[in-house]
Parts: structure tokens; C-alpha cells; sequence
């Protein structure tokens, strides 16, 4: 195992309970916590990967902030069931509409003659 440094985060981080892609989350938060402003230069990217960078935040910590999102379920807005209005008229409209209808009998296939009858019919 390699040791960790200061800007890394380690496994035993507490993953919240809205994270479901656990592997994809840790990612992302190493990838933040490698990706700080620069002190000295406010404007630009600490990692000396993104030396060639001019603003920040710089490609990686913007992917990075979007995985976690990715990693994250979405909020829910509303808690329990949420409340449909009964709209009887439209209901009524449709009603039985998906009822199965019975396939009209195929038409008698006309009867076979023999080939001796044919013949003597010609």
C-alpha cells in the first residue's frame, strides 16, 4: 500500500449515505483534494499537471465535480406518494380500450381436388 499524503484523502473516509457508486466517489474526492487553488496564485491550479492551465478550476477538478454528482443519487423533492387528481372524464374516454378483441375466423381454404378429377375436368 502507498503511503498517503497530505492532499489525499484515505480509504477509511466517511462515504455519505447519498453516494451510490462508492468507487467512482473516492475518485473524485482524491481528484479534488490533488486539485487545490494555487496560494500563491489564486487564479491557477496547484498540480503541477495543470501548470499549462490559466484559469481555474482547471479540466480534471471540473470532471471530478461532475463524477461526484454522477456518484450521488438526486434529491428527492417531495417525501412519500405523490398526489395525482383524479381526472374522471379522461378516464372515462379510455375505459376499455385495452380490452382484447377476438381475431375474426380465417376464411375455409377451398376444398382439394385430386389430381384424376383435374383431369378429367380440362
Amino acid at each position: 500500500m502507498r503511503p498517503t499524503t497530505s492532499t489525499e484523502v484515505p480509504d477509511s473516509a466517511e462515504v455519505p449515505d447519498d453516494v451510490t457508486d462508492v468507487l467512482l466517489w473516492r475518485m473524485a474526492v482524491r481528484v479534488t483534494a490533488d486539485h487545490r487553488p494555487d496560494p500563491r496564485h489564486p487564479g491557477r491550479c496547484a498540480n503541477l499537471r495543470c501548470a499549462h492551465e490559466q484559469a481555474y478550476p482547471c479540466p480534471p477538478l471540473r470532471d471530478a465535480q461532475r463524477a461526484r454528482r454522477a456518484a450521488t443519487r438526486p434529491l428527492r423533492f417531495t417525501p412519500g406518494r405523490a398526489r395525482v387528481p383524479a381526472v374522471t372524464s379522461l378516464a372515462q374516454r379510455f375505459a376499455g380500450w385495452f380490452r382484447p378483441t377476438r381475431p375474426a375466423p380465417p376464411a375455409p381454404l377451398p376444398r382439394r381436388q385430386p389430381m384424376a378429377a383435374l383431369r378429367l375436368a380440362g
